[in-house]
């Protein structure tokens, strides 16, 4: 006679958490990816409010780091219940580590002690996850008998947690979503697992319906925090800025803003005045016209930056000029630049002005086609109102020391726009090696101007980049102007010794333009290269800045500190 057997309440427990130890090691993979992801949202938001200063990133993680250490000694004292705690952290976490960007934001507008609690959050969830991965492998022990297994399994999970997350920062998250919207992201993740190991375990927790309902409450206004962050953020980010906020956008790479006021416009990136309406043209016309007035030929020109469209603007006022290369790293600066209006008609329509072409190359991620909306037509400012065939315009958007280690091409006039080498990241623009390989890319008879930052604010930024340019073999002149929006600027002037062109001597000796600009005359560009008793001589010394030694990230931390 055959019976069926009714598995009792005990034996369906036992087949349920048979499961629980690969339930614990999934949780452990989430984690990893999660703490990851929160070391470097918070790095990178750290960064983006000090403008760029890498150091954030490496204070922030070894922070975190040290943090876990502490976490992981304070849960020796956890006892009983372990479960219960181990999903009531997870859902302080997702909390805490939710809402941790917009509250550091909303510090960073009212307070210059924002750092504390940037710091404090930091320290918080690195102790969180300290405490958290501990716990697992105690709790695991109830599943799998076997110390030696039961730590490889956790720990590998997380090891892998964390190159997924990483994976998932680099190439989906931070391209994809706001700092603000990732944290937001994060702590769903993380109340999401709190929920899942809650109704996973219910049986066997003690303060059940406590976690549901306060992982439930969680989950809703993180969802809701995740909706509307990017206008909280909006809202905090006006009180940074004395002018109304017109455009705002974050890309791949930086921070882009833009405000307006009457006529002023002013474009930011990641906090830091770019380029302002009312002068930007003494600053662009000093960049641009003493380079291609004082070299033998300006058929070709490179242009390493700039995608905002002003150094083309004035390199396209040439007729002679037939060939335009613009490498700029952010294709959102250069969609900027050919669609917003007021960049539009800062730059006059710069990049619709030319045939802009991708440039053909295994090694360039190439621009977006800008498609030509009419013959290229001058305005009025620049020469007549005659129609003209301007030079062909190539755009890539990818890394100029890539660029230039990519292509075989020379230039006659190479125009370098980049922004102030306050990281490592931009210092290796401004390295001996960069420089090099710049020279090998110059015509006989071509010329390099560089933006210098400060003569006078930055003096030792400023001797250490025409350090380096002699570093690397090449003539360097500096000049300087003033532009009310940053104060005394300058420059450098660069090129091969050969005995083919001698520009500062054509500069010197010039009565009349070429073209009629703006802002500069022939005196103006002469007065440009004479500085004040004292301008050359430093308190230290000043090394040449290498790849291998950015010195110059360090002389510019201590001007603008």
């Amino acid at each position: 006679m055959n019976r069926s057997h009714t598995p009792t309440n005990s034996e369906q427990d036992d087949r349920r958490f048979g499961r629980a130890r690969w339930v614990l090691a999934v949780s452990m993979l989430v984690m990893g990816a999660c703490g990851i992801i929160y070391e470097y949202t918070l790095g990178v938001l750290g960064n983006n409010l000090l403008g760029s200063s890498h150091e954030q990133i490496f204070i922030i993680i070894g922070l975190m780091m040290f943090s876990m250490g502490v976490g992981a000694a304070v849960q020796r004292k956890v006892q009983g219940d372990l479960l219960d705690k181990f999903l009531i952290l997870e859902l302080i976490l997702g909390a805490i580590g939710g809402v941790s960007t917009i509250l550091i934001y909303a510090t960073f507008t009212v307070t210059a002690s924002y750092q504390i609690v940037h710091y404090g959050i930091a320290f918080l969830i690195g102790a969180i996850i300290g405490m958290e991965i501990p716990l697992i492998i105690r709790i695991n022990e109830t599943y799998e008998k076997n110390l030696r297994i039961n730590l490889a399994n956790i720990l590998a999970m997380d090891y892998v947690g964390a190159l997924i997350g990483a994976i998932l920062f680099a190439y989906i998250l931070i391209t994809q979503l706001s700092l603000s919207e990732i944290s937001f992201a994060l702590g769903l993740v993380n109340t999401s697992l709190a929920l899942g190991g809650t109704l996973y375990f219910w049986p066997l927790l003690k303060r059940g319906r406590l976690i549901l309902s306060s992982t439930l409450v969680t989950l809703a206004l993180l969802a809701i925090g995740f909706h509307y962050s990017e206008n909280w953020v909006a809202h905090l980010e006006q009180r940074c800025f004395r002018d109304p906020i017109v455009h705002r956008e974050t890309s791949t790479y930086q921070h882009l803003l833009l405000t307006k006021r009457g006529d002023r416009v002013n474009f930011y990136i990641n906090g830091r005045l770019q380029l302002s309406s009312v002068d930007e043209g003494i600053y662009h016309e000093l960049l641009v016209h003493p380079n291609l007035i004082g070299a033998l030929s300006r058929e070709r020109v490179l242009i390493l930056g700039g995608g905002d469209g002003m150094a083309l603007r004035e390199v396209l006022r040439y007729r002679d000029v037939k060939h335009v290369t613009l490498v700029d790293i952010d294709p959102q600066v250069v969609q900027m630049a050919s669609e917003h209006p007021e960049l539009v008609q800062m730059n006059l329509g710069a990049f619709d002005d030319a045939r802009v072409v991708t440039v053909e190359s295994s090694a360039v991620t190439p621009g977006g086609r800008i498609s030509v909306r009419r013959p290229s037509k001058l305005s009025e400012v620049y020469l007549s109102d005659r129609e003209y065939e301007l030079a062909e315009v190539h755009v890539a958007n990818m890394d100029a020391d890539l660029f230039l280690r990519e292509i075989n091409d020379t230039y006659d006039c190479i125009i370098i726009d980049f922004p102030d080498p306050n990281s490592v990241e931009l210092a290796k623009l401004y390295s001996v090696d960069f420089y090099r390989t710049l020279r090998q890319k110059l015509s006989p008879g071509g010329l390099i101007s560089i933006q210098s930052t400060s003569p006078s604010r930055a003096k030792d930024v400023f001797l250490c980049i025409g350090e380096t340019l002699k570093k690397a073999g090449l003539a360097a002149q500096p000049y300087h102007r003033y532009v009310p929006s940053f104060g005394e600027w300058g420059w450098y002037l660069a090129w091969n010794e050969d005995g083919l062109n001698r520009p500062l001597e054509k500069l010197m000796e010039l009565e009349t333009l070429p073209i009629e600009l703006s802002y500069l005359t022939p005196e103006t560009i002469q007065a440009s290269f004479v500085f004040g008793k004292g301008a050359f001589v430093s308190k230290t010394r000043i090394d040449a800045n290498t790849k291998m030694r950015p010195v110059v990230v360090d002389y510019y931390k201590k001007a603008w500190k």
